[in-house]
């Protein structure tokens, strides 16, 4: 009785697949209820034909039902029960029987009867946990055992009941029970309400009955619905809450019915509980990853929180009112054209049965609800009201989600099974690799099936699972409405937010789908494939299949090889795959499939062989065909690197795989991929630019392709530039340079069509790679290849050794500088190399000379810096023969000269550089002349004095070759460099400072390998000097002040200028420390003034007023010091007692007698050598210890040798006394004084 046709309104997609009623029972009551009665009332209820009785046994009609495991339960209007208990299961899933031979089939058990006056069963609760049944009849509450609905004496019965609910709180959960594992039941009676909780005893003595509470309830109630501690009533008129905490009732102020008439039963209340929708993710917002094989699912979108749905007629049509436990209405509406018979929620949809003969469902949103389909209900039904019930058999409890989506029963058909398919063999036993775990969700988890009850029937309002109704539709060849179907119910998935939460899900969803890419195939529909991919789970080997003999790729072992005709699918996808098999059993080819599909749509008329459209159509699908294959192959791509990452999605069914078999199928993956992508980047088509940047993605990832094949494939198609970064991402730098020259030079010729941001190879590729070796060989080969394509580069890669060790030497790294053996055998292959690039470009030498000269750190070679002396004195030769040139140098140097700058004139000279690199080259020459130590400086000297202009370097030479007055002479005179000439003073010969060296530097780079070399120069002659003056005990003063001297006097011959006065007088005050006033001043002419002189003579007096009172003080330090000495040494001489007689010969004499004075009793003998003794100490720097005058001896002493005393005075003397009298201060003292 299921409609083929239904409706949907309001903008909403329609569920898929659709809501349909079937019937489950027709007639659903016993044509003789007596017949069937074991209750033992059957002799007393024998109607009479006339009676009344018998006139409504005529007019019986369902008034409630239920439904558990175990079969449904009927309440009839003439006071019976039937029970009728499950015969079979729904057929095998995936057949192609009709739906009606799918649904379960059932067999009266058993009947009660309830009422002995014929009166109606009102209500039906099952308390499924104890297995209980509560009835309500005849307003009478009595309890029955479900297994053979005999009464159960144990609990009592209420009489003057209006109707009983139970906690939806409770029955929403798993075991269906409040904590200690009883029911709550709320019996409302006519006038009170009362809250018990139903139990078992656990030792086994049966039923338990308890009231908890009881309270008022003045107006009564009809119609109740409970959740937790809020009971929603509805008694004649209008709705009310009560709270069972504490009893208060809070009137809704909404009508029943709005019209004013008086209540009837065409327009009775409805009353139920639905979830709480919360915001989830938008539309196409993307699925979390779960991890392999399941995990926790996503956020939901159902909270725990519950609101009331409430209907109130208002005429025309019916609202329904969502109202919050605390009696707040809900920020949405419900309308319906006709007043609803029975409302329920089945767990996705609120369904209602309207007067108009129709069922209505609509999905529950956040904020508004949707309708989503109507149902016309097929006529003479007869319906009354609708029951949601949760019994597995009609539930489909071993196949709903917690999305609500009904899928398929798989618990005895295995068709979830991920299993091993042997593709070219049809008889072959498929090998089980994981079987399907069935997972009994829990109750809040489950969708609730809807029973419709006509007058004499039961149906059920549900959605067909997935796959039976994919199956049904392919069968029938409706391919469209399946796909459009399958994709508005992923399109409902992501619109609420709700992914797959489970492994049996994503199984359940990829079934229908790879169904229908199966189907597709068998059509041709490639396009549609590739959209299809993402979701059915397929094995790429299965589409590999169909292009046989290739993309096959070369395995690099046996079992790689053994998975080639073979692919892992579920069971019921793998189950559909004979319609693309061949009669030998292996799937059709590509080819097949297109010619069997031509002939099928086109012949005849028309030849699929020789018809040129058929030929051009062929090839279009055939290009389709090999664009599904890649969109299939690089899907699994993306999942493996996922997988890798350690977040493998379950929707991969790579992830049912063992780490073998992933390797595996990686690596035919990964070569097929590489053939299908040379292939298809070679063509001139629009997607050619994006496989040829996928290609690069590929080569540049963790690929699983065989390196030999990988490198046979790219040479096979000529992708050399691939070829040769494969080789670079290899390590293998010999090969890629030897590839990325020969494409360069136009010996190999590239194939790609299509121009990337990496092709064609530049010499920058070449130069790049270079630069990061450091192997000799390989940078000597194709450094002076690179020479030939770009002189710049090429001599950086020959020197990239010497400046990485100028650079180690810099930074001190003594672990990456050479020695002086490696240097030697370096400058060997450096003059090697030059005599290889003059035969090439003569200026490519002349730079490589130029920087090679000057990059060894230990060893200067003698030809290589004359060979570079000889290039920059030519280089500046010819260009002062330019007259631009030769005018600019010549006003530079006059303007120096005449200018009194304070710059020296090598600084002044480098401010005058243009952007022209030529001049920099006369720097570079004196940089050269004045840090090398290996040139014939005679040979030298003779080549620059035959340039006038160059009178600075003239002067440079010149010092070096201790010529000091006419280097002086050519600074002081010829330039009027004061500051070169003084520094030549300073530095022992040194025009040029490595410092200004480096100033100047510091703006011209080109100068850092000149300056790198003055300052190591430098700094070898410094340490040279000062071994030299540590052997010869001189001191570098006496030669500074020979060259001061000479200088000085160099001034003092031209003093007749004016010019000439400033610069002596520089020197003069700058360097006053080391010349003599006396020596100056006789050198002085007599015409100058005194006020040249002012500034030094002032000095020079100061200093000498310094030094004499310095020297003073020094004297009266010393006196003092002398004073404490003696003092100390006389207390010590006094403690020791006796007297100092000495001797004719100045030796001690005879130790004294008994009878002789001691020192302390004759005062006067002691107080005359006292006077003596600080007479003596009157004289400058203390005691003279070798004097041989005669003394008084001590009186009053306690005795004692003299050579004692002389001992005791000489350790004194030593400890702190100074004994300056021939010390060169005494002298400087007495000359002062």
């Amino acid at each position: 009785m299921a409609l083929a046709t239904a409706t949907t309104t309001g903008g909403s997609p329609e569920p898929v697949p659709p809501y349909t009623v079937d019937p489950i029972l027709f007639p659903a009551i016993p044509d003789d209820d007596d017949d069937n009665d074991n209750s033992g009332n059957a002799d007393a209820l024998h109607y009479h034909p006339e009676s009344a009785a018998s006139t409504q046994k005529g007019q019986r009609a369902i008034r409630c039902a239920e439904a558990d495991d175990a079969g449904i339960y009927i309440g009839t209007s003439n006071g019976y029960i039937h029970a009728y208990q499950l015969l079979s299961s729904p057929a095998v899933v995936g057949s192609s029987s009709s739906t009606a031979s799918k649904r379960p089939r059932y067999q009266l058990r058993t009947s009660r009867c309830i009422s002995h006056n014929a009166k109606p069963v009102e209500r039906i609760v099952l308390l499924r946990s104890l297995h209980i049944a509560a009835v309500v009849c005849e307003g009478v509450l009595s309890f029955y055992s479900i297994a053979d609905w005999t009464p159960l004496r144990s609990l009592p019965s209420i009489r003057a009941v209006s109707t009983i609910v139970l906690d939806d709180d409770e029955t929403g959960r798993l075991e269906g029970t409040d904590a200690g594992g009883m029911v709550s039941l709320c019996v409302v009676r006519r006038k009170n309400i009362i809250l018990a909780k139903v139990g078992l005893d656990p030792q086994g003595g049966g039923p338990l009955w308890a009231i908890v509470k009881e309270m008022a309830l003045p107006g009564g109630a009809i119609f109740a619905r409970r959740f937790a501690d809020t009971l929603c009533i509805a008694n004649a008129t209008e709705y009310s809450l009560v709270n069972l905490s504490t009893g208060a009732i809070t009137p809704l102020h909404l009508p029943i019915s709005q019209t004013g008439e008086s209540p009837s039963a065409q327009v009775r209340p409805s009353i139920i509980t639905v979830p709480v929708p919360v915001t989830g993710p938008r539309e196409g917002s993307s699925s979390p990853v779960l991890p392999r094989f399941g995990g926790s699912s996503p956020a939901t979108t159902i909270n725990d929180a519950r609101e009331f749905l409430i209907t109130s007629h208002t005429g025309t049509i019916t609202l329904g009112v969502f109202i919050k436990p605390s009696g707040e209405p809900a920020p949405k509406l419900l309308e319906w054209p006709s007043h609803p018979r029975s409302v329920c929620f089945d767990g996705r949809h609120i369904v209602s049965l309207l007067r108009n003969d129709t069922v209505e469902l609509h999905r529950l949103g956040a904020d508004a609800v949707e309708k989503v389909q109507t149902q016309p209900l097929p006529p003479g039904l007869e319906p009354r009201f609708l029951q949601p019930t949760t019994a597995g058999f009609l539930t489909g409890a071993d196949r709903t989600v917690s999305d609500g989506t009904d899928l398929m029963d798989f618990a005895t058909t295995g068709s979830l099974d991920v299993e091993k398919v042997g593709l070219d063999n049809v008889g072959a036993d498929p090998q089980i690799l994981r079987r399907h775990v069935q997972m009994k969700p829990s109750a809040n988890e489950g969708k609730a099936c809807v029973l419709l009850c006509g007058r004499n029937s039961v149906s059920k309002v549900d959605q067909e699972s997935l796959w039976d109704w994919a199956v049904d539709q392919l069968d029938r060849g409706h391919i469209e409405t399946l796909q459009q179907g399958l994709a508005a119910h992923r399109k409902h998935m992501a619109r609420n937010g709700g992914s797959p939460i489970s492994m049996n899900h994503f199984k359940s969803l990829a079934a229908p789908h790879g169904a229908l890419v199966l189907e597709l195939l068998r059509r041709t529909r490639f396009f549609q494939v590739e959209n299809l991919l993402d979701h059915s789970m397929l094995d790429p080997r299965l589409l590999l299949a169909i292009f046989p003999g290739r993309y096959t790729g070369h395995s690099p072992s046996e079992s790689q090889a053994s998975t080639r005709n073979e692919a892992v699918l579920l069971h019921a996808v793998a189950s559909r795959l004979a319609p693309l098999r061949a009669s030998n059993g292996s799937l059709k080819s590509v080819e097949q499939l297109i010619d069997d599909n031509l002939t099928v749509n086109y012949a005849p008329p028309l030849s699929v062989s020789r018809d040129p459209l058929l030929q051009e159509l062929r090839t279009q699908l055939s290009r389709r065909a090999t664009a599904m294959l890649l969109r299939s192959l690089r899907l699994w791509r993306q999942e493996s690197a996922t997988a890798r990452a350690g977040s493998a999605s379950v929707t991969w069914i790579g992830a049912y795989m063992d780490e073998r078999m992933v390797s595996n199928v990686d690596a035919r993956v990964d070569t097929a991929y590489l053939e299908l992508l040379l292939d298809a980047s070679a063509q001139d088509t629009a997607s050619a630019e994006e496989n040829e940047r996928d290609l690069a993605d590929l080569l540049a990832s963790k690929h699983s392709c065989d390196t030999a094949t990988l490198e046979r494939l790219l040479e096979d198609h000529r992708r050399y530039t691939r070829l040769a970064e494969h080789h670079e991402r290899q390590g293998q730098v010999e090969r890629a340079l030897q590839l990325w020259t020969e494409i360069i030079d136009g010996k190999l010729v590239d194939n790609t069509r299509v121009s990337t941001a990496d092709a064609p190879p530049s010499v920058e590729r070449v130069a790049s790679l270079l630069e990061k070796q450091d192997d000799p060989a390989l940078l000597s080969n194709y450094g002076t290849w690179l020479v030939k394509k770009d002189s710049k580069a090429g001599i950086r890669i020959l020197t990239r050794r010497n400046a990485a060790a100028a650079a180690a030497e810099g930074g001190k790294d003594v672990s990456r500088a050479a020695s002086k053996a490696e240097e030697l055998d370096a400058i060997r292959a450096h003059k090697a190399t030059l005599q290889a690039l003059q035969s090439i470009d003569a200026s490519a030498a002349e730079e490589y000379l130029e920087t090679v000269a000057l990059t060894t750190l230990k060893v200067q070679d003698e030809q290589l810096h004359r060979d570079l002396a000889r290039l920059l004195l030519e280089r500046v030769r010819l260009r002062l023969q330019t007259d631009a040139y030769r005018t600019r140098i010549e006003q530079v140097t006059q303007s120096y000269v005449t200018g009194h700058y304070a710059e020296s004139f090598f600084a002044h000279l480098a401010l005058d550089v243009s952007d022209d690199p030529g001049d920099l080259e006369r720097l570079k020459l004196a940089i050269l002349l004045q840090g090398s130590t290996v040139l014939d400086l005679e040979s030298v000297l003779e080549q620059v004095e035959q340039i006038d202009a160059l009178t600075y370097e003239r002067a440079i030479v010149l010092g070096k070759l201790g010529r000091d007055r006419e280097a002086l002479a050519l600074l002081a005179v010829a330039l009027r460099d004061a500051n070169s000439a003084e520094t030549y003073c300073s530095q022992d010969g040194e025009v040029l400072s490595p410092m200004v060296a480096a100033s100047v530097a510091q703006d011209h780079r080109a100068l850092e390998p000149f300056t790198a070399m003055l300052k190591r120069t430098h700094a070898q002659r410094v340490r040279a000097h000062q071994r030299a003056a540590g052997q010869q005990k001189v001191s570098g003063q006496a030669r500074k002040q020979t060259l001061l001297k000479q200088l000085l006097s160099v001034y003092m011959e031209n003093g007749a200028e004016q010019s000439f006065r400033i610069a002596t007088a520089h020197l003069l005050n700058t360097q006053a420390l080391h010349l003599d006033s006396r020596e100056v001043l006789a050198l002085v002419p007599k015409d100058w003034p005194i006020q040249t002189l002012a500034t030094f003579l002032s000095q020079s007096l100061r200093r000498q007023l310094h030094r004499k009172r310095e020297m003073q003080m020094l004297r009266s330090i010393s006196l003092c010091r002398n004073l404490d000495v003696a003092e100390e040494r006389w207390a010590r001489q006094r403690a020791l007692g006796g007297k100092l007689q000495e001797g004719p010969d100045g030796s001690a004499g005879p130790p004294p007698s008994q009878g002789e004075q001691h020192l302390d009793d004759d005062h006067d003998t002691q107080n005359s050598d006292a006077k003596d003794e600080r007479k003596s100490l009157t004289r400058p720097y203390g005691l003279d210890a070798d004097s041989r005058e005669t003394k008084r001896p001590f009186e009053g002493s306690k005795g004692g040798p003299a050579s004692a005393i002389k001992e005791e005075i000489i350790r004194v003397q030593k400890e702190g006394a100074i004994d300056s009298t021939n010390s060169p201060e005494r002298r400087d003292v007495d000359d002062l004084m």
